[in-house]
């Protein structure tokens, strides 16, 4: 498995995200951003760039899932583990941003872009957007819903002579 896909953003994520954010909305005097401590959320790019799929794994909850274009479902912690750990394999870095972090109570979500470099320092790939769903477990942060949705396919680079 790799972040390569063939299939372009559908309308769920940008629902999704629309129904987070009207949820968010609704309670302003409840809601906080950031809903996620930002150093947790950054984590998840720190950890698979420095290759440990079992400290990404870890920001997953026991039953979470693990959506991705044009791939089946990722369900439950140990099966993304496995498909973190097949990610890192190939050698690719990413850049993770959050351009909305909101959350109200148990329930938060991120939203943002990434991208796929070919490794550290490398050519862009692949991009795209995602948006996260996290809820409290036993009182930490968790991810319980992982969409990504690949953007425009990036233009190869041709080769300097």
């Amino acid at each position: 498995m790799t972040f390569r896909s063939h299939i372009r953003p559908t309308a769920a994520l940008a629902a999704i995200v629309a129904c987070l954010a009207v949820l968010a909305a609704c309670a302003p005097e409840r809601s906080v951003s950031p809903g996620v401590p930002p150093e947790l959320k950054h984590s998840w790019e720190v950890n698979f760039n420095r290759g440990d799929a079992a400290a990404v794994a870890a920001l997953y909850a026991p039953d979470a899932q693990l959506l991705m274009s044009g791939s089946a479902p990722v369900v439950g912690a140990a099966a993304i583990r496995a498909a973190v750990e097949s990610m890192i394999k190939t050698g690719v870095k990413v850049k993770i941003d959050a351009a909305q972090n909101v959350g109200a109570a148990d329930l938060a979500y991120v939203y943002g872009a990434y991208s796929i470099l070919e490794h550290a320092g490398g050519r862009e790939v692949e991009r795209g957007t995602y948006v996260e769903v996290w809820r409290r477990v036993d009182g930490a942060w968790k991810i319980t819903i992982d969409i990504n949705a690949t953007g425009q396919a990036v233009p190869a680079q041709t080769p300097k002579p």
